[in-house]
């Protein structure tokens, strides 16, 4: 059975044995991650509405790369049921794994949602569907602006 987060006007669920391990909910950007008990991890940013959303990602990869200068970023589209998001896909050797991340993001009448799921490369193989079904389910709430 799946938990429920539910906080700040967005709904999704996650795995019951991963753990929120990180919660702002009251500066901007509110923000929670979700752990899992290995090196998975993802993580939601809300701005408000009319936030740039460019720059917010600009932002988290910056913030990626502050210790990993050889990052590599690849901008992208990835569709979650009937919604297009825009984003990047970023990987960086660290220690010796390759670490995978992906950031996506969608514009809400409520708000510019921005998530970054991430896990060392063979771990984000076998997570890549519980990160696609935690986005999709709280995309499932929102309505996404054209």
């Amino acid at each position: 059975m799946p938990a429920v987060y539910e906080q700040f006007g967005v709904r999704l669920l996650y795995p019951e044995n991963w753990q929120i391990t990180d919660e702002e909910i009251e500066a901007w950007p509110r923000s929670v991650t979700l752990q899992s008990e290995a090196t998975s991890f993802w993580t939601l940013l809300v701005y408000p509405p009319g936030h740039d959303a460019r720059q917010a990602v600009t932002e988290l990869v910056e913030s990626i790369r502050e210790g990993i200068a050889d990052a590599e970023v690849l901008p992208t589209r990835e569709i979650f049921g009937d919604t297009e998001t825009k984003g990047v896909d970023v990987a960086y050797f660290y220690l010796d794994l390759l670490v995978e991340a992906k950031v996506r993001c969608v514009r809400t009448p409520s708000a510019l949602l921005i998530w970054h799921s991430q896990a060392e490369s063979r771990e984000f193989d076998q997570m890549e569907q519980v990160f696609r079904a935690i986005a999709t389910s709280m995309l499932a709430t929102q309505v996404p602006m054209s």
